[in-house]
């Protein structure tokens, strides 16, 4: 199975700004397939045609708490909500599981052929293993209905093999360089749009005893939000992806470059003492209670800057990051994209019903997602009042609106046994035991050997 390759979304920016102005299976075995269930008062009435009887649909996610003010959570249970009101003669079943936990979960499934009718799951190699064992339906042929016309053009990529589509998008997500401003003014340091800027900011906020960055590399994914901007701006989308689908290299000197001035945040202590025994959830309440000055990730921390309690509401900026100089990229290369999705199980009974349920669900959590300040939306149309939405959201939209190119995180775009030699290899780089040049070559001879 050829992973589809990520290219760069020429086409994006002006669809995003059109977007921002418009806005002002179930398996046989286990018993969830989505199968037709008998009515209360199907004794007592007419024989009901098959869109009124009553279908039972489980559904997976990693959303596992709905009273969270992450974005995407919010979206989702809203989404939820709607659908089970749009087609009351269709019980949905949620399970909600979070954190890795999810990843195993629906890992082991898969093997078993146990899935549910609909599960959440991350694009590119994270996929692939799901659509090579034929666990996913393809949405090729129904999403002629006229869907294809109602998405941003690109935002399908990463959940499309082998000319084939098994998923919809909801939102495009994109990394962001957080600024608490109120600290920067305190340190007299100036809001980056250069590296020498950012490092000599770093230098002023540690003069004045304040944390430069918030980073919470215990959990290993938000250390490679910096490694992957970082090469992102020394080498370009274009090379990131190449290296990620196994048709260019890690070990480049653009990309050894980048690694250097990785190590160099680390070596000055831009993270702060210990950012390696640090989880994503101490650093971003270290954002949050103004402990740190910058923090680095994606959108959907956009509701907690902003919730009612939050002590940093109304002090926090959000910038592109800045680029380097003598680097291939800038700051119009993004890392994220379109990458999140939920798939339809390939034995799901009722496949149309199925179809027109999913595709309600999908178009709704894109729009309360984007309301709820965690992303832009991977559909096109009005998408209602946004007075109310997150003012970083909308930002967001406007600074993105300008891209050139996506990079997907790298634990989505690599497959399993890929994604875990890249962790191991940015642990033992970001602890300082291996240098710079050896972490570059061990990422291509594990992830492209022979390459």
């Amino acid at each position: 199975m050829k992973l589809f390759k990520k290219t760069a979304m020429t086409g994006l920016a002006a669809t995003l700004l059109f977007t921002l102005a418009a806005c002002g299976s179930g398996n046989n075995n286990n018993g969830n397939s989505a199968s037709v269930q008998p009515s209360a008062t199907a004794e007592n009435s007419a024989p009901a045609s098959p869109s009124d009887e009553k279908i039972k649909i489980t559904m997976w996610s990693q959303f596992s708490d709905p009273n969270s003010k992450d974005g995407g959570f919010i979206g989702f249970y809203k989404a939820l909500e709607a659908t089970k009101a749009q087609f009351p003669n269709v019980e949905i079943e949620h399970t909600g599981i979070g954190g890795e936990a999810y990843k195993t979960k629906i890992k082991t499934a898969s093997a078993a052929d146990e899935l549910p009718d609909i599960f959440f799951s991350w694009g590119g190699g994270f996929a692939q293993p799901f659509v090579a064992g034929n666990r996913v339906l393809s949405l090729q042929d129904l999403a002629q209905d006229g869907t294809m016309d109602n998405l941003v053009p690109g935002t399908t990529d990463n959940f499309t093999f082998n000319g084939n589509l098994y998923g919809l998008p909801t939102n495009i997500s994109t990394a962001n360089l957080y600024v608490n401003t109120e600290l920067f003014a305190s340190a007299g340091a100036k809001v980056p749009t250069t590296w020498e800027e950012l490092t000599a900011a770093i230098d002023a906020l540690k003069a004045k005893g304040i944390t430069p960055i918030a980073l919470g590399g215990k959990d290993r994914w938000p250390a490679m939000f910096w490694n992957s901007i970082l090469d992102i701006r020394m080498g370009g989308t274009a090379a990131v992806n190449a290296a990620l689908t196994k048709t260019g290299s890690f070990d480049t000197p653009e990309f050894q470059e980048a690694s250097r001035k990785y190590k160099q945040l680390f070596d000055t202590k831009a993270f702060g003492a210990n950012p390696l025994g640090t989880s994503y959830d101490d650093s971003i309440n270290m954002f949050l209670t103004g402990k740190a000055a910058m923090l680095y990730m994606g959108a959907w921390v956009n509701g907690q800057i902003d919730a009612p309690d939050s002590q940093v509401k109304g002090k926090v900026d959000v910038v592109k990051f800045p680029e380097i100089a003598g680097g291939k990229g800038n700051a119009d290369e993004w890392h994220g994209g379109s990458g999140e999705s939920f798939f339809i199980n390939a034995k799901v009974a009722n496949k149309e019903r199925v179809w027109k349920v999913y595709k309600f669900f999908m178009e709704t959590m894109a729009k309360e997602v984007f309301m709820a300040g965690s992303g832009s939306s991977a559909w096109k149309g009005d998408l209602g009042d946004t007075s109310k939405v997150d003012p970083l959201a909308i930002k967001i939209g406007q600074l993105s609106s300008t891209a050139t190119g996506f990079s997907y995180w790298w634990d989505q775009m690599l497959n399993g046994n890929d994604t875990e030699s890249m962790f191991a290899s940015l642990m033992q780089f970001s602890a300082g035991k291996i240098t710079p040049e050896e972490f570059n070559k061990e990422l291509q001879s594990k992830i492209n050997p022979g390459k």
